[in-house]
Order: structure tokens, then C-alpha cells, then sequence
């Protein structure tokens, strides 16, 4: 049995790359040359049995998905060529670091079947392995990349932090504090929803930050300006390392007012938001 394994570090969320593992399992002819169609024959309760095909070429494989280990492996059970099994495995470079890059290591243990295997097993799969492994990390750091970009609407500004949902809050109301923001109230979404409707939702609060000097000149200005404070902070998961936060605008909801005073100090407001943004 010949041993192939190739390893490259990802600088991406260990979650970003572990999905794209799972992805590569559901859709292979996206990852993989040569793959025409792919279906799933049956799901077990960690893995599933797949059949993909290509031109001339049918193979079976039990995959079997361990996700505290990282790593999903593939027992061929029928294949024109080749017996044994490949592991695609992802784990941490520092379990200390959570900004640490990613290991990704695509291993592969194969007997050829015939002298032809033999001659592909030398030469072409192991420059196959290095495209695979080289192609997951180009498009988990894409992934990377893409989630980083500011996250902007008409009416809020914000952005993914590589955090999971409690360290994520704990840095938010950290750093609104430090630019003068009180938290006068904090809705549980996930709380209110499973204890009203019964409804299973996302980890997501709603932080009501305020000023309080900033909100007293709002007031001396326009008295019925408390209908649109205090300015909410939206903090909700989109993974487990993975947080997005996104604070209301000040300037577009003060722009309802139509005073050139209060437009002039949503803009002193919406400053010291950005800088809260800046810092997380």
C-alpha cells in the first residue's frame, strides 16, 4: 500500500475550512477533476455512502465524518483501480491562538490494482493531491477574505469577527464602553423566541447602547427624539467561531427628524460607533 499526504497551512476559521471538507463530501465535482455526477446512495449517522462517476470510471466510497477529530475519511469499496482509503483531515496549528492558521492535509492510502494504478500512483495523484489541497485553502482564505469586508445597509454598519457569540458580546460591550456607551437594555432573541413561540433561532441580542451626555443634547434639541434612541447593536452567529455585529446608523435615523442640529450630532455619534467597530 503506497502512503501519499500532503499538508499546507489555511488562514481561515477552522469552521470556514471544515464546511468546504463537508461541501467537498455533498458535491465532489466541484473539487475534484474528472468528476461528471455524484449521488448519495445512503446516510448513516456519521457519513454517508456516495457513488460519483466520470468518464469511463465508477466508484463507491463509505465516507465517514468525524468532526471532533476534524477529519473525514473515504473507504473505497468499489474503484476500477485503486483499494484502500483517503483522509482529509483540518486541526489548529496553536490550540492556543485562536487567530492561528489552520492545518489541511489531504492523506491517501492506496494499493494499485494493475501496473497502470501503479504508474498513476507515482506520478500523477500525488501532483492531484497538491492541486486539491492547494484549491480548499485558495477558497477558504477567498471565504476569509469575502466575510471580512465591512457589512453595510441604508440603515446600519458592521462587520464578521472571527469570535465565537459570547466573546464577541464581551468585546462589544468592552469597547462601547470604553467610547462612553452605557448598555441601558439587552434582548436574548434566541431566549425570547424559544420562550414565546417555541421556536429554535440563532444566538443573537440586541444591545441598546446610549451616551448619556450625547443623549441629553439630542433631547435639549428635540424633545420626542427618544422614539428613535438609544442606538441598537445587533450581535448574532453565523457560526460557532464566527460573529457578525452590526450597529444602527445614527445619521439615517436621525435624518427622519429634518433638524440640522441633530443631523450634526448623529455624525459625532456615528464617529465614536466607528470607532467602537474599528477597535473589535
Amino acid at each position: 500500500m503506497r502512503k501519499i499526504s500532503y499538508s499546507l497551512e489555511v488562514h481561515a476559521a477552522l469552521d470556514t475550512v471544515w464546511n468546504l471538507l463537508i461541501e467537498k463530501v455533498e458535491q465532489p465535482q466541484t473539487y475534484m477533476p474528472g468528476v461528471i455526477q455524484s449521488r448519495i446512495l445512503q446516510h448513516y449517522g456519521n457519513g454517508v455512502l456516495r457513488e460519483i462517476r466520470g468518464e469511463g470510471l465508477l466508484i463507491k466510497e463509505k465516507v465517514v465524518i468525524d468532526k471532533p477529530h476534524g477529519e473525514v475519511h473515504y473507504f473505497l469499496l468499489e474503484h476500477p483501480l485503486f483499494t484502500g482509503r483517503v483522509v482529509n483531515r483540518v486541526v489548529p496549528s496553536s490550540v492556543q491562538s485562536p487567530v492561528a492558521p489552520q492545518v489541511l492535509t489531504i492523506e491517501v492510502e492506496w494499493s494499485p490494482k494493475d501496473e497502470q494504478a501503479q504508474r498513476m500512483i507515482q506520478s500523477a495523484i500525488p501532483e492531484q493531491i497538491q492541486n486539491e489541497v492547494m484549491d480548499l485553502k485558495q477558497k477558504a482564505e477567498a471565504l476569509e477574505k469575502e466575510e471580512a469586508l465591512p457589512l453595510t445597509t441604508p440603515y446600519a454598519f458592521g462587520m464578521t469577527l472571527a469570535l465565537p457569540f459570547q466573546d464577541a458580546v464581551a468585546k462589544v460591550h468592552q469597547e462601547l464602553q470604553k467610547e462612553g456607551f452605557g448598555i441601558i437594555s439587552e434582548i436574548d432573541l434566541r431566549h425570547k423566541f424559544q420562550e414565546k413561540l417555541h421556536k429554535e433561532f440563532r444566538n443573537y441580542v440586541i444591545l441598546g447602547a446610549c451616551n448619556p451626555g450625547l443623549a441629553y443634547q439630542a433631547f435639549g434639541v428635540e424633545i420626542n427624539i427618544g422614539t428613535l434612541l438609544p442606538c441598537n447593536v445587533a450581535v448574532y452567529s453565523v457560526s460557532e467561531a464566527r460573529t457578525v455585529v452590526m450597529i444602527m446608523d445614527p445619521v439615517a435615523a436621525l435624518a427622519l427628524v429634518g433638524n440640522d442640529q441633530l443631523t450634526e450630532l448623529a455624525a459625532t455619534v456615528k464617529q465614536s460607533l466607528q470607532r467602537v467597530l474599528s477597535a473589535l
